[in-house]
């Protein structure tokens, strides 16, 4: 991350909207402890700070909605940092940007009520750092400590090779520490235990026609008959044991308690104990390549660039959404919901050895998400299933207008908002009280946040406004009074008859009496679907078809799987999956 100097700490206090309030003394001759806000990815974080004198001496996070495994686990380190430094004049966690700008943005807050001068307080990092030069010798070493890489990582220290785990930014898990951690376990012992009845080739079939037929079919194979396998070791205790629910009901899809940042969590610490050596803030940057083999990794981190040999290189990089010059442009009109650190770096080290590309024109969209007061996309899909099933919620455009069915295939949906320059979805109090608790109940956001936001009044985001009548929520939205209101009786009216024109089935109506909310609803895109070209071993394949001896890949950095868009529970699936064969295929590969 940039460094972050007082001057854009207090551009960002006006932005964030930064609130403040003294809890005790303003003078610094005895410790006095000051509170203050500013808006993180999720909601308000708010931290009291105590300064005795000059000396920062306790900070405590009061309030805080960051996402687990990122934000959340990013807080106590900037705690710490700030402590040990007595400044805030360093670096944030790289991977956790907006949580740290807010951490700064309140601490320059609490700082300045406190009398300090923020500027003068010095630099937590040396300006003149001169890095060591280490070399580092191991069996595999795995670029990227996500889902996929750190189940690669497990899986090759289970087979026992000597790893090294290597992550860019401050804290584990990328993209999976996000997830919802939605596992589909085709072939499985679970599966087959609980009465589901599903094949390899029934999946495949299912994602070809989700994707489109855009799919690589030899990758695509490659997931459908080995994730059943995958699946058992991650929950069994002789695998990955990582906890994961199970209702005894025919399911194709698990998911991990915890959500995704559960998982990896469980992941990372099965990694340590079983001697794996994690590097965080170290970033991979370029292959190290003897007689056309890859034989290690060049990296840099915070104190040491690393020359590390490795018998066989894993790259789990994740993929390329947070990267503008690879995005193609018609995705740019979409709001961004991914993780910070999807910026390709996998993709460009193996473009070095002539890695061949797969799918590169394509990213994954999807309808169903509200912008968060950080400006970043959020999905939704808890919230809108549950309002829709509950009340009479449903989508309009721009002009007021019902446009699809709010509850048919997510793909069908996003064309017709294509179509639109805006949309709202509106509910009557049923349906926003069980949207909040769909949201709520998946740790998105907060009762206090929905809140903050209906305050707000539609100014910033998210755009959430409340009125007495449609008329009055019309005038909110800027649509016309009368056709909103049309609207509102045509879908009461086609409640009566059990279906509307767009042939979703209506099973209750919008309430007749206030008040009504509005949400504003935009299409997110997020996942990268092209990359790296592998063959059935995991090995990366160069542009004339050959694998590149010594370089795997798993995960996102993978193209072809999911066409031009993703099935619900195979891109976390696929981290899993792809990972666990690329531990394994990478060291039976050097025990031979």
């Amino acid at each position: 991350m940039k460094k972050l100097l007082a001057v854009c700490l207090s551009a960002l206090m006006l932005l964030s909207g930064c609130s403040s309030s003294q809890t005790s003394s303003t003078t610094t001759s005895e410790p006095a402890t000051y509170t203050a806000s500013a808006k993180g990815y999720h909601g308000d974080i708010t931290l009291e700070v105590t300064v005795d004198g000059d000396t920062i001496s306790d900070i405590v996070v009061v309030e805080e909605n960051e996402t687990e495994g990122i934000g959340k686990d990013a807080l106590p380190q900037l705690v710490e940092k700030a402590l040990e430094t007595n400044s805030i004049n360093f670096d944030g966690v790289s991977g956790a940007t907006v949580t740290s700008e807010a951490f700064f943005t309140a601490m320059e807050d609490a700082l300045t009520q406190a009398g300090i001068d923020v500027a003068a307080m010095g630099s937590g990092t040396s300006e003149t750092v001169e890095k060591t030069e280490e070399t580092l010798d191991t069996d595999i070493v795995v670029v990227g400590g996500g889902g996929a890489g750190l189940a690669a990582a497990l899986t090759a220290l289970q087979q026992g090779s000597d790893v090294i785990v290597l992550e860019k930014t401050g804290v584990l898990g990328g993209a999976s520490a996000m997830a919802g951690a939605g596992t589909v376990a085709t072939g499985s012992k679970w599966q087959q235990e609980d009465g589901f009845e599903d094949s390899p080739e029934k999946l495949k079939a299912d994602m070809l026609a989700n994707g489109h037929n855009l799919n690589d079919e030899a990758t695509l194979d490659i997931y459908v008959n080995t994730t059943g396998a995958a699946f058992d070791w991650l929950v069994s205790e002789e695998g990955a044991n990582v906890p994961y629910k199970r209702s005894g009901e025919p399911t194709r899809t698990y998911s991990g308690e915890g959500r995704g940042a559960g998982v990896v969590s469980s992941l990372a610490d099965s990694v340590e104990a079983a001697g794996g050596t994690i590097y965080t803030n170290t970033k991979g940057t370029e292959l190290i390549v003897t007689d056309g083999v890859v034989t290690g990794v060049k990296a840099e981190g915070e104190t040491a660039n690393y020359t590390i040999n490795a018998k066989a290189v894993i790259l789990a990089t994740g993929g390329f959404g947070a990267n503008d010059e690879m995005v193609p442009d018609q995705y740019k009109e979409f709001v961004y919901a991914g993780h910070a650190g999807a910026t390709g770096d996998g993709i460009i080290m193996a473009e070095a050895v002539d890695a061949d590309l797969i799918n590169m024109d394509l990213v994954n969209t999807q309808p169903n998400s509200m912008i968060l007061p950080s400006g970043l996309g959020q999905y939704c899909n808890p919230g809108v299933g549950g309002a829709y099933n509950a009340s009479g919620a449903f989508l309009v455009n721009q002009d007021g207008v019902r446009f699809a069915n709010e509850q048919g295939n997510a793909w069908d949906l996003m064309q017709a908002m294509k179509e639109n320059s805006a949309q709202y979805l509106i509910m009557d109090q049923t349906s926003f009280d069980a949207f909040n608790k769909g949201m709520t109940n998946s740790n998105i956001y907060s009762e206090e946040d929905v809140e903050t936001w209906l305050a707000n009044d539609g100014e910033g985001n998210p755009f959430m406004v409340t009125a007495d009548s449609i008329e009055e929520l019309a005038g909110k939205l800027g649509v016309d009074a009368t056709t909103l209101q049309d609207t509102v009786t045509k879908f009461n009216e086609d409640v009566a008859a059990g279906t509307d024109e767009f042939g979703r089935t209506l099973s209750a109506p919008l309430s007749e009496e206030g008040p009504y909310y509005a949400l504003q609803m935009y299409i997110r895109y997020y996942a990268s679907l092209g990359g790296l070209h592998i063959n059935e071993n995991m090995q990366v394949l160069n542009t004339a078809q050959e694998p590149v001896e010594g370089l795997y890949a798993a995960g996102e950095v993978v193209g072809g799987l999911e066409g031009d868009v993703y099935m619900g529970g195979t891109l976390f699936g696929w981290a899993i999956t792809s990972g666990h064969n690329a531990g394994n295929a990478a060291s039976s590969a050097i025990a031979e």
